[in-house]
């Protein structure tokens, strides 16, 4: 079985790009968004619509906005992912030009270079042909990188996810996003404080870009709503008081992952691409996933296979 180039799906696309001269094997998975400047003076806009949700029955678009001038700004408030009611307005055009251009750079710069995949090169393993096509540079062992492209997409386009996005009419508001909507200060760096380790004495803060956060809960499986927080699945087995904060990380090191507090892409934030990895390759199992700042190798881990194959191309050797 030959490694397929491409898988198109409605949760999300994936594309296998082999390695050549300086460019290492990359897995993108494309996730085609269509963004919402949402009109807040809308019953909408009051409600927690989830309408346009994985699986849910097709509905009307979210209503949009968009003032030529301050004069034609419109208000109301817009309700959070903790039903709180929050003061916004609607987008001048010039503001939502440069917002949709700073959100596409923002979250594939948060998720990208990262992710590092290696094959195992024993029991399930890949043919001569399909490993040839990991090897980006001779010289290092070969791999796949992981890569997140946002595909934006005009209102009324087949799209994978539809995101509204609310304008705070007063910056720094608190304002709790969710995977189908969030606001204009979703695309900055803010600092999330560690607490669910505050019976242990454990506390901690870091950063993410919350917009990112929230798109990766679009890249889900076929089937299912959403990709899951880090813990959600252990913050079930507590009480309900305790669930939210421990779905975010149980612990500290586990709260740095892109989907609980920070930025981190960790196994569980990878799951997608290692999912893609085992149905565009005859590999069910064997890949292994690397953070690229613990990728460390030198010529000496090519292994011997790889070598073996350079040979016979006659392609120049690691050592």
């Amino acid at each position: 079985m030959a490694i397929r180039a491409s898988i198109l799906e409605p949760n999300y696309d994936s594309f296998f790009d082999p390695g050549g001269p300086g460019q290492a094997a990359q897995l993108r998975i494309r996730l085609k968004v269509t963004l919402i400047p949402l009109d807040p003076s809308t019953a909408w806009a009051r409600a927690g619509h989830s309408s346009k949700l994985p699986g849910a029955p097709t509905g009307p678009m979210p209503p949009s906005h968009l003032a030529a001038n301050e004069a034609a700004i419109k208000r109301g408030s817009v309700l959070d992912a903790s039903s709180n009611p929050v003061p916004c307005r609607s987008w001048l055009a010039s503001e939502w030009r440069a917002f949709t251009s700073r959100f596409k750079h923002t979250v594939q710069n948060s998720w990208n270079n990262q992710m590092v995949f290696l094959p195992v090169e024993s029991g399930d393993s890949l043919s001569d042909a399909d490993f040839r096509l990991l090897i980006g540079n001779p010289r290092m062992p070969a791999h796949v990188a992981g890569v997140l492209e946002v595909d934006l997409q005009p209102p009324g386009a087949d799209a994978h996810a539809i995101i509204e996005v609310a304008h705070l009419a007063n910056p720094g508001d608190t304002f709790r996003d969710r995977m189908t909507r969030i606001t204009d200060e979703s695309v900055l760096f803010a600092f999330n404080r560690f607490t669910a380790g505050r019976a242990r004495g454990v506390s901690g803060q870091t950063g993410q870009i919350a917009a990112a956060h929230e798109v990766g809960h679009w890249l889900r499986n076929p089937g299912t709503k959403v990709f899951d927080h880090v813990d959600r699945a252990y913050a079930l087995t507590l009480p309900s008081a305790q669930r939210d904060n421990a779905q975010y990380g149980r612990t500290l090191g586990r709260y740095y992952s892109m989907m609980g507090g920070g930025s981190v892409v960790t196994d569980h934030d990878a799951t997608p691409w290692l999912s893609r990895l085992r149905r565009h390759t005859p590999m069910k199992l064997g890949w292994i996933y690397v953070h690229r700042l613990h990728f460390q190798w030198s010529p000496l881990d090519v292994s011997p296979r790889q070598k073996r194959l350079l040979a016979a191309a006659g392609l120049p050797r690691s050592a």
